[in-house]
């Protein structure tokens, strides 16, 4: 499951669908997972979402909102107050201020 939503940070997964691709009940998933990561499958997964936010504001000129879509959200507004919220700063602002 680690390699998959490293590979596709944008795909939204519930923990209910991570735990049935992984063949466990969601209880004994979440728990395994923060066993062998220290976070929630939840958190993982933006994490992961993030850091290819990170990746593709310090590697192109990609408008905010194409990152926002690439990265599987709906709402780019949304994908900004999430990025602030982890960052401390806008997407614009972390582009604009050098690279994290």
């Amino acid at each position: 499951m680690l390699a998959f939503l490293e590979e596709h940070p944008s795909s939204h997964l519930t923990l209910t669908e991570m735990a049935d691709l992984a063949a466990l009940s969601p209880s004994r998933f979440s728990a395994l997972f923060r066993q062998s990561t220290g976070m929630s499958p939840v958190r993982y997964q933006v994490g992961q979402r993030m850091r290819r936010a990170r990746e593709l504001l310090d590697l192109t000129s990609t408008p905010v909102a194409k990152i926002a879509q690439l990265l599987g959200y709906d709402d780019s507004f949304y994908f900004s107050r999430q990025f602030s919220k982890e960052h401390g700063m806008s997407p614009r602002e972390y582009r604009r201020h050098g690279k994290g």
